[in-house]
């Protein structure tokens, strides 16, 4: 049809696109798709004889394999039916709305476009659809030419219907309406023959598909929220109540991973482990993976911090705290507590939840030095374990505090909102 684009799913065509190529379907499909089909549906390849033979240039699959992509990308059979059904609920509203329109209309008085008719019912539009889909019948096979231009006519009603829709349904829902009203093996595909004329000339050499769907995923982690990974599931948790009460405009733009009901052992080491996992897998949301500011997390991210990293992905930790840079510390084998400055040393979470919740029975919770790390050249710190858990809960009621007074109050907050600020800016 012209200089268009448009779907093929069997002998059926829709969605049709003028003087370009629909880039959500382009999407869809694999560069291994290309083909170049002559008149009689066998393929051919460039260079070949076709002799006197018409083609049609464009990318084709089986209905069953395009079902599949789109099942991991979610547009499952269930999600495109409610879809549908949102969509005819919205046409039908909108039809009714303009009744007064189409009147003046009739009248002759000249206005915008209105809806021509109510849609179909769901399942009535569907099978209308399938039928579209199937062989056509030739025209030889009707008794009279009335019967023929009405058999046409209906699947130009069904053409329109679903034109319509593009209006009211997410285009791969529709996609997937389409497509399931189509036998496995049924060929489908993106016929883009019509954009090689005298007026629009595509250039059949050049990649499409493969492109289209490297700029779909790069506009992905604009659109996602920014994933953050933690050494562990206490701070994840901590991080993410800790951001409702200083970052709540980040809220659903900001998610750490959440590992509750996992396994999954907490550590620097664990952590860097991850990060290699999400490269490898090719996460298309950009992360940020941050661990304790200490001389265990500094080793363990060390080699990781010196390879080549991923756009989408930053490796961080803790920030440096004035709190910490004078700060009571037991060194091994003695029981004297001095003030020495911490950063890099035994930066883990707790030491950052506020001074108020670091005071303990008047004092602040001291740091006791252990293994001294050769490969940072530091020992590593920690607060002894009772004092981490008193810290921890202290920090939880401080969270229930400020929920019910739905502000931070007056408790020192710093430690956690420079967390959040280092990875609100993470990416510049």
């Amino acid at each position: 049809m012209g200089h268009h684009s448009y779907l093929v799913a069997g002998d059926g065509q829709f969605l049709y696109t003028r003087n370009h190529c629909d880039e959500e379907l382009a999407a869809l499909f694999n560069e291994t798709d290309r083909k170049f089909i002559v008149a009689d549906g066998s393929e051919v390849t460039p260079g070949e004889e076709w002799g006197e033979s018409e083609y049609t240039f464009g990318y084709y699959t089986t209905a069953n394999a395009l079902r599949q992509r789109l099942n991991v990308q979610g547009f499952t059979s269930r999600r495109a039916l409610a879809d549908l059904a949102e969509g005819i609920a919205h046409w039908r509203k909108t039809y009714d709305s303009q009744s007064q329109l189409r009147e003046r209309q009739a009248r002759g008085e000249t206005l915008f476009e209105t809806l021509a008719r109510p849609p179909r019912e769901p399942a009535e539009l569907l099978a209308a659809i399938g039928e579209a889909i199937r062989p056509r019948r030739p025209e030889t096979s009707f008794a009279t030419f009335q019967e023929y231009f009405q058999y046409e006519d209906e699947f130009a009603e069904t053409v329109t219907d679903v034109e319509e829709l593009r209006w009211f349904v997410e285009e791969r829902s529709l996609i997937r309406l389409i497509i399931d009203q189509a036998p496995a093996d049924t060929r489908v595909g993106l016929d883009l023959g019509g954009l090689t004329g005298c007026c629009v000339r595509l250039d059949t050499t050049r990649p499409i598909a493969g492109p289209t769907r490297e700029r779909q995923l790069a506009t992905l982690p604009d659109n996602a929220p920014l994933i953050v990974l933690t050494e562990g599931s206490t701070d994840s948790r901590l991080l993410t109540e800790a951001m409702h009460i200083t970052h709540p405009h980040l809220v659903g733009f900001v998610r750490f991973i959440d590992y509750t009901g996992t396994k999954a052992r907490g550590s620097a080491g664990a952590l860097a482990t991850m990060v290699k996992a999400f490269m490898a897998a090719g996460v298309a949301n950009r992360f940020v993976a941050i661990a304790d500011n200490d001389a265990g997390g500094h080793e363990a991210l060390a080699k990781l911090k010196s390879q080549k990293l991923p756009m989408g992905c930053k490796v961080l930790h803790y920030p440096e705290l004035p709190l910490l840079t004078s700060y009571p510390t037991v060194s091994p084998g003695s029981p004297a507590v001095s003030l020495t400055n911490v950063n890099g040393v035994a930066g883990s979470l707790e030491m950052y939840l506020g001074k108020d919740v670091l005071t303990i029975d008047g004092t602040l919770a001291p740091v006791r030095l252990g293994n001294f790390i050769p490969a940072v050249q530091r020992h590593q710190g920690a607060l002894s374990k009772p004092h981490k858990g008193l810290v921890q809960k202290a920090f939880e009621e401080k969270i229930k505090t400020a929920r019910r007074a739905q502000h931070s109050g007056t408790g020192d907050w710093s430690g956690v909102y420079a967390i959040i600020e280092s990875i609100a800016h993470a990416f510049g």
